[in-house]
């Protein structure tokens, strides 16, 4: 719930170890090699045969089997169609699972899976060999999951081993035999080994005989229960690196994983190559950098900071980089303006030149106290805070390409999330503007950045739209309050280097195209670890009602569904350009005023990392009557501060926070009462909508590696014509008769947009009505007024009359 606040802030202010063997060509990898998972790293072959030859003798554990069954069944997913087949050995053998590419029947069959009998590894061997010329396969693999060598079957006497080995040895020479044969006859075998369950006694000679008769991999599952698996494709004109990695959103006691596709391939082309193609970018890409920005997130079950950026460590190390560094900002704790990244290279070759490619990705997500840097703007120039910690990021990539004595040519593969994205977008702008990097070159087309869902942080008197910056995509969601800030409203205009891609809403692309499009997102979604369900289209305007008992002179409030269209991005775009409007006016003003209040109020809501409990809307309904003691303007007490502090989820409301923060909420909250009862009415919907899961799986929906896309028919923003900024005006209240009433709204309202205003009588108070110029315009206790100028209003209470009493 904390988090859902936070975005309420934003949203009104501006935003809201690897053990490898030496079989996976991965030696000299440190970043491979410093994790303490196994990676096991296979050539996949659309004519390929995979075939899991499983131990299913009575010294088979339970624990082990179904182990077993879920390692089978992740590597038929993972692996995405290819070729399977199940064969069970124990006295005997048998298929369990004849040649498949459907997951579903792999599953099915293995739940039937029993243990029994002795270990005939060779009769195994020999209905594998029998499926492999069946199938007329010229490629295959063989995985052995096993617990022991063989106890049973064909036996010889002469071979690699003796009676000194193993009083079964027998039957171990004749299973090395027939496995030699197999792997002359190019049959790839990998050995898994529940290693532990085997006797101390026989432990050495069982892995000796499982690693002779592999030729691709000896794996000794006994403590890792799971591996994982990257499996490598040659696609046309590219080679495909697929596998699953962690990246730092919580799912249940661990980070939550989902799968990769990945190519050096992506970086061939020049990244201006797509610009006259329907996505002016590489779809694949541009997912491949989302999963890189989401590894890059701090993980939230790592509470060591000196090992928050492990889930890119890995991610980066399975893609071949090297190098691997995080910044000072990710090995210590988020201050209010620090900033973390990463940083990793490998080497290139692009049409006979060699260059470095450097991924940097910067954190935009898990970056606590960091948030109030967020409404840090400065009185001039780019965002303040933004702008700052592009600085910060690019001294590390000074440092590190120093460090790591990186000359000639590079490739520079820069990606962010939110805050992150803001910073990347001001870093390649400033790369494109001129600014040089230590001894290396880099050209305009070797630049893919890519930022989601980001804040705006420049200004147009920087040409952020200039063509040398089409290698800047920007992936917006207009449903995302993030992306809609800082404002680009009237005084503070605020806009994004390069060019936006909107991912489709309903009013983008119509209902029909959103309806077809949303379905492949959606299939995308299920298959991500996501928690919350797609509820982005269920926003409503709300509207509050006065509900008045003649009998006994009492007011209940209501809240209902609002009469005007319910769309998102149009509530959302009111919403931040009447706050910045009325309550922070221009930039001088907020810095002078307020700036470090709000950053005081955000590093206060992230203090920690407990959610804390907010109050109901009709709560906040009272406490808004509360607040409004007097007329439309008038100080709040500090008693009445504190009430309000503490509705919004802050504990101690005198130790974080001053009076300004709180002013600022409370006099919005009492002009407008609707605005903040929708917003509080949908804040997990607005919350959801920044959600990276989603930004995700519209992406995944665009990318071959995924799914077949459809076209887009519209997804670019901002045409070269500027929109005409909005006008406001206020609408002052006077109240006549204090002692008798107060009133709900007021204050600055878009020019033809009614401002909505409530009349509350006291006990001994009644309403006369609302009067313009002495003209009574409306005895209702509701009335909304169309907005054309700034008007002065007459709200009109009166003692209740002694015969109104006596009735």
């Amino acid at each position: 719930m904390k988090k859902m606040i936070i975005t309420f802030c934003l949203g009104i202010f501006f935003l809201i170890p690897l053990s490898v063997t030496h079989a996976l060509d991965f030696g000299t990898n440190v970043l491979v090699q410093a994790t303490d998972k196994q990676l096991l790293k296979m050539k996949l072959d659309d004519e390929a045969l995979t075939i899991f030859l499983i131990d299913t003798s009575g010294n088979m554990q339970n624990k082990d089997k179904q182990t077993t069954i879920d390692l089978i069944n992740r590597f038929a997913v993972e692996s995405e169609q290819a070729r399977i087949a199940v064969i069970a050995y124990d006295n005997d053998s048998q298929v369990l699972v004849a040649p498949t590419t459907d997951s579903t029947v792999i599953l099915e069959k293995l739940s039937t899976l029993e243990s029994s009998g002795e270990s005939n590894l060779t009769a195994g061997l020999k209905t594998a060999e029998e499926l492999i010329k069946q199938s007329q396969n010229q490629k295959a693999n063989i995985f052995i999951i096993a617990d022991n060598a063989p106890t049973a079957g064909d036996m010889l006497k002469k071979g690699t081993y003796t009676s000194k080995d193993s009083h079964s040895y027998k039957y171990a020479n004749a299973a090395d035999e027939y496995a030699q044969q197999l792997k002359k006859s190019k049959v790839s075998i990998r050995t898994l080994i529940y290693l532990a369950r085997v006797a101390k006694s026989t432990q050495a000679q069982t892995q000796r005989f499982f690693e002779n008769i592999q030729n691709d991999g000896f794996f000794d599952i006994s403590q890792n229960d799971h591996l994982d698996f990257l499996f490598e494709r040659q696609r046309t004109n590219e080679t495909l690196l697929t596998g699953q990695f962690d990246y730092g959103v919580r799912y249940g006691h661990r980070d939550a994983q989902t799968q990769f596709h990945y190519s050096d391939d992506y970086f061939k082309a020049a990244s201006d190559a797509y610009q006259n193609k329907a996505l002016p970018y590489n779809p694949s890409l541009a997912t491949m950098s989302l999963n890189l920005e989401l590894a890059a997130w701090a993980s939230p079950t790592q509470n060591d900071y000196l090992f928050k950026s492990d889930n890119a460590k890995k991610l980066l190390g399975k893609l071949g980089f090297n190098h691997f560094e995080a910044n000072d900002g990710f090995k210590f704790r988020p201050t209010k303006d620090s900033i973390g990244a990463i940083a990793a290279e490998k080497k290139l070759t692009v049409d006979e030149e060699d260059y470095t490619l450097i991924a940097l990705a910067i954190r935009g997500g898990g970056y606590e106290a960091e948030w109030a840097s967020n409404v840090t703007l400065g009185t001039s120039g780019q965002h303040q805070g933004f702008h700052k910690a592009s600085q910060d990021v690019l001294k590390f990539l000074d440092n590190y390409i120093k460090t790591h004595h990186i000359k000639g040519k590079i490739k520079l593969w820069l990606t962010g999330y939110s805050r992150g994205g803001a910073t990347a977008n001001l870093l390649a702008g400033e790369l494109n503007s001129g600014r040089k990097l230590p001894q290396v070159e880099l050209a305009p087309s070797d630049l893919y950045a890519f930022c989601f869902e980001p804040p705006a942080g420049t200004l147009a008197s920087f040409d952020p739209r200039n063509k040398k910056n089409d290698n800047i995509i920007n992936i917006v969601n207009l449903n995302d309050v993030v992306t809609k800030v800082a404002p680009d409203t009237k005084n503070f205009e605020f806009t994004r280097y390069g060019k936006d891609i909107l991912l489709p809403t309903r009013e983008l692309v119509g209902e029909s195209q959103y309806s077809l499009l949303r379905d492949r997102m959606l299939r995308e979604l299920e298959k991500i670890e996501s928690l919350d369900d797609y509820i982005v289209d269920n926003f409503k305007w709300k509207k509050l009602s006065l509900n008045v008992n003649l009998s006994n002179k009492s007011i209940k409030f209501s809240v209902n569904d609002n009469n005007q269209n319910h769309i998102l991005t149009e509530y959302l775009e009111k919403v931040i350009g009447t706050f910045t409007a009325e309550e922070l006016l221009n930039r001088n003003y907020y810095v002078q005023n307020h700036q470090e209040s709000v950053r005081g109020l955000i590093a206060a809501f992230l203090a920690d990392s407990n959610d804390k409990a907010v109050v109901s809307v009709i709560e906040l309904i009272k406490i808004i009557v509360d607040l409004k003691t007097t007329s439309v303007g008038e100080l709040i007490t500090r008693p009445l501060q504190q009430k309000l502090g503490q509705a919004l989820g802050l504990d101690d409301i005198t130790r974080e926070l001053n009076s300004s923060a709180l002013e600022l909420f409370g006099d919005f909250i009492l002009k407008h009462p609707n605005l903040t009862l929708t917003l509080f009415e949908n804040l997990k919907i607005v919350g959801a909508a920044h959600q990276p899961e989603i930004c995700l799986a519209w992406l995944r929906s665009q990318d071959k590696n995924y799914t077949d896309p459809l076209p887009i028919l519209q997804n670019r923003s901002r045409s070269v014509v500027v929109e005409e900024k909005k006008t406001y005006y206020k609408t002052n209240v006077i109240i006549e008769g204090l002692a008798f009433g107060k009133i709900l709204g007021g204050g600055v309202t878009q020019e033809f947009d009614k401002a909505e205003l409530y009349a509350i009588p006291f006990e001994n108070g009644q309403f006369d009505g609302w009067y313009k110029d002495g003209t009574l315009i409306s005895k209702e206790l509701e009335c909304d007024y169309t907005v054309t100028e700034e008007s002065t209003l007459v709200a009109r209470f009166s003692a209740i009359e002694e015969s109104a009493n006596e009735k």
